[in-house]
């Protein structure tokens, strides 16, 4: 009977105990939540409530349910905005992840001049985007940018690169791969560090081959930190208004007008914070889309 009894006192202070600290990481995280509510769900939620009304000149607010939202996905334009987003995000991600994989493995290896490499690669990323989009602008300027001047040189003929949509849409996705390539080669770099040199020493017995021993080794044991780099660079990437904006304004046109870009325009141009917030509920959705794709992908496999 005792024994029961002393058994039931020690499982009740254990779960006494288990509640305290439980109480008490609730509190230690209580400011982190406290802040992420009032910057990040706070400003969502208005966004929302924004995207239901319309607001006439005279600053009547009007409830239209979801008008704003059937407008969008019912307009040309909007299709048009969509379509480049994508193209944007998975232009940037198919060309920078193996050239990231690439760079990765060869500043992870033991050669001199390692360290200097690593500080390279950082500074397309410590630019500033305002000041690298300046400069890659220029750089296909039709008067003095060194690209233009070559193209002209082979074929003869003055370029506008920017005026073209398909030059300017490949110019707006090198830029933002040659900004994303650095923080996805280092990351993955870091993974790659952390990876047992004794399991390659065991491939290269057993003969496998440089290819065979990324794809069975390198690839499989960094995809923790392959999932963080891609959502981190297509997140980054769908809101980046900036450096599109600063290089094309989103033209020739509408060629180069990504959904961030049209979001800026209609909210800050225009004056259409209705608009605005429609648009930047729908990017939120697309990027919950594409890191619920890339969940199921890491899942599956």
């Amino acid at each position: 009977m005792s024994i029961t009894t002393n058994s039931i006192q020690y499982t009740r202070a254990k779960n006494r105990k288990s509640n305290r600290d439980e109480i008490q990481a609730y509190g230690f995280l209580a400011p982190t939540i406290t802040l992420i509510a009032l910057f990040l769900i706070s400003p969502i939620m208005t966004g929302l409530i924004m995207s239901f009304y319309k607001t006439s000149l005279s600053g009547v607010n009007k409830f239209v349910a979801f008008q704003n939202y059937w407008f969008l996905i019912t307009e040309g334009r909007f299709l048009n905005n969509l379509k480049l987003s994508l193209v944007y995000v998975l232009g940037n991600v198919f060309i920078s992840l193996p050239l990231a994989y690439f760079m990765a493995m060869q500043i992870t290896r033991k050669i001199r001049g390692a360290t200097l490499l690593r500080g390279i690669f950082l500074l397309p990323w410590v630019v500033a985007p305002i000041v690298s989009a300046v400069l890659f602008r220029s750089l296909v300027d039709p008067t003095f940018g060194p690209i233009s001047l070559i193209i002209e040189n082979i074929t003869g003929q003055s370029v506008v690169i920017l005026a073209d949509s398909f030059g300017a849409m490949a110019v707006v996705v090198l830029h933002s791969v040659w900004r994303s390539l650095p923080f996805m080669t280092l990351f993955l770099a870091a993974g790659m560090a952390m990876i047992p040199k004794e399991i390659y020493e065991a491939a290269m017995v057993d003969g496998a081959s440089k290819w065979v021993q990324f794809r069975s080794l390198t690839f499989p044991l960094t995809k923790i930190q392959l999932v963080i780099v891609l959502l981190t660079i297509t997140l980054w990437t769908l809101q980046d208004a900036e450096t599109v904006y600063a290089m094309t304004e989103g033209g020739p046109g509408y060629s180069t007008e990504v959904m961030a870009v049209r979001l800026f325009k209609e909210s800050f141009i225009n004056f259409d914070l209705n608009s605005g917030a429609t648009l930047g509920i729908l990017l939120l959705i697309l990027g919950l889309i594409f890191m619920a794709l890339y969940s199921r992908l890491v899942r599956k496999n």
